[in-house]
Formats: structure tokens, C-alpha cells, sequence
């Protein structure tokens, strides 16, 4: 009888007195010790109120049945049919969900369901894989924000496939956690091929300059990317490098005399088709003829054979001394190394120029970073 008492009510109440009726009725559903035929009458009304004239009385259901597993599921599902803010609602917050209805909801299209989808307490990876997919920017900015999102790298790199020209997708995949390297690096590496595009960019520069700083300053960051990374992460960049053509002996040269040997071994490992161990040790301890052999076999040009072997040496003198294997210093002694004792081989003049000029660059850079860092240190009792 009240159920009946307070449908005819609702006929001809406000909006406003209406929508707190709902959520009162819609509370006693979900907290109130009902006995079954009440529990029924209040279900009915419920299922009523679905075809209410006002959003604004749906939108109470809404709300206040979004976060129960307890409410009834066809509720749930009609208003999430609804318009798209009060579809928000319940696809936001309910649990009653299957990712199959997920998906087909953010294949709809709408702006507002997507990003509520994207903003739930937890993405599956299948559901957020449907909105890297199909998923408009701002919902797949979302998705980028919250840590519940189970995001597989399939699906980033899609992101990265869609939206690699937004900064402000480049922002968020580049500082969410859990990114993978090979992902950031393909974001990077995409950036500096659309800026070789830019008109400022070639008015500035000859086209074929403006490649190569670009190139380089992609180099340099995947290098300082991978700085501290796990073997893991390690390998899985350096295969994205073989594959995208990006394990240069360039990107070799400038992880060896920075420091990174990690990256240096991963990337002789793979190249070589060799047990990462066997790679360290030959590395660490072998014979020039062992190291020559391991160029040889990861396909190194014979030209650059004398400056990587130098390297390396080079390299162990430092290790051996105790001294720091990263920094300016080390930097410097490693591309003095080089230059120093590095021999062409037969008809490389060109190439040895081009050699120096890079190690020439490197050194700047890691002399540019060093003094910065200077910088803000001395100024840090100051601030």
C-alpha cells in the first residue's frame, strides 16, 4: 500500500521532491531488512521509475544504486541505456558489469560513457584495450590516468599509434608508471621523425642536419631512458631497437662511452645471437680476438672494429681503478680513449671523421649536463 501511496504521489510531485523519494526508496532496498514480497514491490517501483519523464529522478537512481553489487541488474543495465550522464553513472561506479558489455558500451561512441568507462575503480586489460582502440582522446587520456587501468603494451602502443602527435598523451604515457621502455622510446622516436616534418624546424636547418641532430637527440635519450633499467626492460627496448632499425653502432658508441654497458651487453647479445653471460664475460675479460670475433658476429662494420675494441679497454682500465663508470669524467676519459688510440682501417678517413665528430658531440653534451647540474646544486643553499 505505501508503494502504491507513493507512485501516485510521484505522478504530480516537483522533480526535486521526486528524485529524494527515489533515493530514499532505492536505500531501503539496498540497506533496509525487507521481507520478500516488499523487496519485490520496491524492485518493481524501481523498474518503473526507468521510463520517469525527469532526468533528474533517473539520475537519483542512478546514483544511488551505482556502487552496489546488491542492486538489480536489469536496473542497472536500462540506465545504463540511458542518456549518456546518467549511462556515466552506473558505468562508472557498478560492479554488476561483464567486460563484454563494457566493451560494447565504449564501441558506442559516446565521449561521456568512454570516459566514464576509462575512470572505473578497475580496467581490465580487455576493456582497456577496446578503448585504446575506439576510445576518443580525452576518455584515452583517462584511461592513461588511473593507475586501476590494466594497460598491456598492445594496447599503449596503440595509444602511441593514435594520438602520437598530442603532447599531452606524450606527457602521460611518458611519466605513467608501468610504461614500458620500448614504448616510450617508439613515442620518442616518433616525435623526432614529425619534427624532421616542421617547416621551422627545416627553415632553420639543412633537411639532411636536421635528421641527424633529431637522430641523435633520440639516441640520447633512449641511452639515458634505459639508465638503471632492469634486464627485463633491457631486452625487451633492445629487440624494439633491432626491429625498428634503430641499434645503430652509433646508439653502440654512445651507450658504451656514457656508462650504460647494460644496454651496451643486451644490444651485443641480441645482434650476436649469444647467451647474455657469455657476451659479459667476453666483454669484461676477453681476448682481442674475442672481441673482434664478437663484432664480427653481431654484425658491427669492420671499419668501427678498433674504436669499439678501444672502448672496451678502456673501459676496464676504468672499472679496474675503482673509479666512477658514469658521469663527465668518465665520459671524457672514454671518448679521449677512443680518439686516442683508435686506428682506421683501410679507406675509413671519412668515417673516422664523422667517428670524431660524434664523440665530439658526446663529450659536449655529457660537459652541458655536468655543468647544469653544477648549477642547481650550488644554488640549492641559496633557494
Amino acid at each position: 500500500m505505501f508503494i502504491r501511496n507513493l507512485l501516485c504521489w510521484m505522478e504530480t510531485a516537483p522533480d526535486a521532491s521526486r528524485a529524494e523519494a527515489v533515493q530514499a526508496l532505492a536505500r531501503s532496498y539496498l540497506t533496509s531488512d525487507l521481507a520478500r514480497e516488499e523487496r519485490g514491490d520496491v524492485e518493481a517501483a524501481m523498474t518503473w521509475l526507468l521510463d520517469d519523464r525527469s532526468p533528474i529522478v533517473r539520475a537519483a537512481l542512478a546514483d544511488t544504486l551505482a556502487e552496489s553489487a546488491a542492486a538489480p541488474r536489469h536496473v542497472i543495465l536500462a540506465l545504463a541505456n540511458d542518456i549518456p550522464p546518467i549511462a556515466a553513472l552506473v558505468l562508472m561506479r557498478s560492479p554488476l558489469f561483464l567486460d563484454a558489455e563494457l566493451i560494447d558500451f565504449a564501441a558506442l561512441g559516446d565521449p561521456d560513457m568512454q570516459m566514464a568507462i576509462a575512470r572505473r575503480p578497475l580496467v581490465s586489460a580487455a576493456v582497456a584495450a577496446s578503448l585504446a582502440e575506439t576510445a576518443v582522446l580525452d576518455a584515452c587520456l583517462e584511461l592513461l590516468a588511473n593507475p586501476a587501468a590494466m594497460l598491456t603494451r598492445p594496447a599503449l602502443e596503440r595509444l602511441v599509434e593514435r594520438f602520437d602527435s598530442n603532447a599531452e598523451l606524450r606527457r602521460a604515457l611518458m611519466t605513467r608508471p608501468g610504461v614500458p621502455l620500448a614504448v616510450k622510446q617508439k613515442l620518442v622516436a616518433q616525435l623526432a621523425e614529425q619534427m624532421c616534418r616542421v617547416p621551422a624546424v627545416g627553415t632553420g636547418l639543412k633537411a639532411e642536419r636536421a635528421r641527424t641532430v633529431l637522430g641523435e637527440a633520440r639516441d640520447r635519450i633512449t641511452v639515458a631512458m634505459a639508465q638503471g633499467a632492469d634486464r627485463a626492460e633491457i631486452g625487451s627496448l633492445v629487440e624494439h631497437l633491432r626491429q625498428s632499425a634503430q641499434l645503430t653502432p652509433t646508439l653502440l658508441l654512445r651507450a658504451l662511452c656514457t656508462g650504460n654497458m647494460s644496454l651496451y651487453m643486451a644490444a651485443m647479445s641480441d645482434l650476436a645471437q649469444m647467451p647474455g653471460p657469455r657476451v659479459e664475460t667476453i666483454l669484461i675479460s676477453g681476448w682481442t680476438s674475442s672481441l673482434r670475433a664478437l663484432f664480427k658476429r653481431a654484425g658491427l662494420p669492420p671499419k668501427l672494429y678498433s674504436a669499439f675494441e678501444v672502448a672496451v679497454v678502456a673501459y676496464r682500465e676504468i672499472a679496474a681503478a675503482g673509479e666512477p663508470l658514469s658521469g663527465f669524467e668518465f665520459t671524457r676519459r672514454m671518448i679521449g680513449s677512443v680518439l686516442a688510440g683508435h686506428e682506421p682501417e683501410e679507406g675509413f678517413d671519412d668515417g673516422l671523421d664523422s667517428l670524431r665528430r660524434l664523440l665530439r658531440r658526446l663529450e659536449t653534451e655529457a660537459a652541458r649536463d655536468f655543468a647544469r647540474d653544477f648549477v642547481q646544486q650550488a644554488s640549492l643553499p641559496a633557494a
